[in-house]
Formats: C-alpha cells, sequence, structure tokens
C-alpha cells in the first residue's frame, strides 16, 4: 500500500494513458470540491480522453465542463442494478477503450470493483470499504481533519499531476446563462441585488430554522433592498415554502422558476450574496465565486466547508467536541426543544445578519 504523503507514488507515463476513467461522488457539493483535482488530472495527462461515470444528476451538473470527453450515466436503480447491471456498465466503460488508468473519487467498494471490471490497468484510490485487492495502488486514507478538496487533490497529485489553482470552478453554458439573464429580465430582477437562500438540507436535523431563514430575508429585504433565489433539493419544497411565505412572489424566484440543476445554478451565479447550509448548493455558490455565507451545525468546516477566493467565503458554527458528529440524530446527543441539535439551535438570526452584511459589503467595495 503507497502513501499520500509521498509525492509521485503511481509510476506512471503521461503520454502513455491515452483514456483516464474518473468515478465521482454522488452528491453534487462532491463534485464541486474534485473540480480542482479534476483540472489538475486533464493538466497532467494531456492526451487522455477522460471519461467520468457517475449518476444521472451528476452527469448534468459536469456536463459543461471542458476536462471531461466522455459521460457515463451509472443507472443503479435500471440497467446497472444488481451484479448483472455492474457487468453491463463495466462493458459500457471497455466498450469506448481500453482504460490506461482509473482514478477513484468515490471510496465506495463498487467503485473499484467497476475499475477491475472494466479491466483498467491501473487503479487509484483509497485503501476504504475493504477495496485494496481490487486496486493496483491502494493509497492511506486522509487523516480526519483532511478538507475533503484537498483529499481528492491528493489523489491527483498520486498520480503525478502538476499543482493548480485549489479553488473549485463550476461550468455554465451558453444557454443556462441566456436562461437566466432573461428570467431576471421578465421578472425585473436586473437592477436590484440578488441573495441567494438554501434553507434545507439531507437531513432535516441539519438544517437552519426555516423561520430564522425568513427574518434574515425580511431584514436584508430592509438593509439593502434584496431579492431573492430560493434553492430546493428534492423533499425540501416545503421548507422553501415557508420561508418564501413572507415574501411573496415580487420579491423572489423559487425552485420552480428553474427547471434544472443548471438553470439555478445560472441564476445563482447571478446574485451578489449566498446564504445557506451545509450542503450541495453552499459549495455550488463558492465555485461560481459568489460571496458565500455557510451555515455548520453537525459539520465540520474544516472539512467540508466552502472554498473560495479570499474574502469571498465565510462559515458560522459551533465547533462543539463531538463535531463531526455521526448524525445519527438524536442517539448520541439530546435535540433542542426545536428538534434541532444545539450545535445549529445555537446560531442566530442577528449573528447571521452581521456576517452576510459583512460579505455583501466587502464584495461591493
Amino acid at each position: 500500500m503507497t502513501s499520500t504523503s509521498d509525492r509521485h507514488t503511481v509510476p506512471i507515463d503521461p503520454l502513455q494513458v491515452r483514456r483516464l476513467l474518473v468515478r465521482a461522488n454522488n452528491w453534487i457539493g462532491d463534485v464541486v470540491m474534485i473540480s480542482p483535482a479534476v483540472r489538475a488530472l486533464r493538466r497532467g495527462f494531456p492526451r487522455a480522453s477522460i471519461a467520468i461515470v457517475a449518476k444521472k444528476w451528476v452527469l448534468e451538473a459536469v456536463a459543461g465542463n471542458p476536462c471531461f470527453d466522455e459521460l457515463i450515466e451509472y443507472d443503479h436503480e435500471g440497467a446497472h442494478r444488481g451484479a448483472a447491471g455492474r457487468l453491463a456498465l463495466a462493458r459500457r466503460v471497455r466498450a469506448g477503450g481500453p482504460v490506461d488508468l482509473a482514478v477513484l473519487f468515490q471510496k465506495a467498494f463498487d467503485a473499484a470493483l467497476l475499475a477491475w471490471l472494466a479491466r483498467a490497468r491501473v487503479r487509484v484510490g483509497y485503501a476504504t470499504d475493504a477495496r485494496s485487492l481490487l486496486l493496483t495502488h491502494a493509497l492511506r486514507p486522509p487523516p480526519p481533519g483532511r478538507h475533503h478538496l484537498d483529499a481528492f487533490l491528493d489523489l491527483a497529485r498520486a498520480v503525478g499531476s502538476p499543482e493548480v489553482d485549489p479553488v473549485p470552478v463550476f461550468h455554465l453554458r451558453e444557454a443556462e446563462q441566456s436562461f437566466a439573464d432573461d428570467l431576471l429580465k421578465a421578472r425585473g430582477f436586473g437592477s436590484v441585488p440578488l441573495v441567494a437562500l438554501h434553507p434545507g438540507a439531507s437531513k432535516a436535523p441539519r438544517a437552519w430554522h426555516a423561520e430564522r431563514f425568513a427574518d434574515l430575508a425580511q431584514r436584508l429585504r430592509r438593509r439593502i433592498g434584496a431579492r431573492f433565489v430560493l434553492l430546493a433539493g428534492p423533499g425540501e419544497e416545503e421548507v422553501v415554502r415557508r420561508v418564501r411565505s413572507g415574501l411573496g412572489d415580487a420579491d423572489s424566484l423559487g425552485p420552480r422558476d428553474a427547471p434544472g440543476l443548471l438553470q439555478a445554478a445560472a441564476l445563482l451565479a447571478r446574485c451578489r450574496l449566498f446564504v445557506g447550509n451545509d450542503s450541495g448548493p453552499m459549495h455550488l455558490a463558492a465555485a461560481l465565486d459568489v460571496p458565500t455565507l455557510g451555515l455548520f451545525g453537525p459539520g465540520r468546516p474544516r472539512n467540508t466547508g466552502p472554498r473560495g477566493r479570499p474574502g469571498r467565503v465565510e462559515t458560522i458554527g459551533r465547533d462543539y467536541p463531538c463535531s463531526p458528529c455521526r448524525q445519527d440524530f438524536f442517539h448520541e446527543c439530546a435535540p433542542a426543544p426545536s428538534m434541532k441539535p444545539f450545535c445549529l439551535e445555537e446560531i442566530g438570526v442577528d449573528e447571521v445578519e452581521r456576517a452576510a452584511l459583512r460579505l455583501f459589503e466587502r464584495a461591493s467595495a
């Protein structure tokens, strides 16, 4: 087993790599955080065709990324379900030609199995989930305090890729850009400061109170004349409705105004501030260079905080000794009366308002 602490631990000639396979994670935030590593791979393997295997919503997110030459959908609930489905996916990968190098950002056993079934000549990933025997180079897992973005970059470094700017980026195509411009013009939002809010989270106890987001929105409307873009993932429509109920259509755009992830991202790119929970939209905002304020409860910014240009990102959280928790709510800690964890309960609207205005004013200077 090799170690990520050593440079160029995988002996491979970049000029001999004609096809490079990337297995991406399943969360949008992780897809944003691998972008510096993917840029490094693109630079380090200039002759390679880079294919990415990922689920449908991930492929939608990277559709405009020039680093990828081939997008391969992993239909885990349909065509690629079960053992026969995995074999079919491996055949699909092999149909594009021999794989000289597979870089597995996903830490699951399934990712290593796919690279092995696809007969990738060199298979690089972390020694996690009992998969080391399927890898040609099983790298020591990152230490607990390592930021996820840096851990992804370590994989690119391990195969000899050059250093790149570690700030994430997100690519938008002209169609999405035009969609956002036309919508904002039609709604009369072109000349007002837009603030994006994401009040949802993958688990309800991870999300700051909807009522506090609504209070914050009212304050920002009074202080800076803001109008709002409200973002939501699947199942988060109700929490967005609660935030939006005090604003109305004249002051906000909701999830239904943007039919897909890329359209929502294009609207987000036109915002002058983002405030939201530890989530994929938070990372997306930072990658789009929107001043970003992330609210952290059970998570830990040192591991998953947004990365952006200096002065463009801030986080608020309570670094309890139990952080980051396993988020098996509420077996390891008692909830507050609101049924939120106390680490999130203690974040008040006044504190968030001050940080939001500080970011807004700094970016506007």
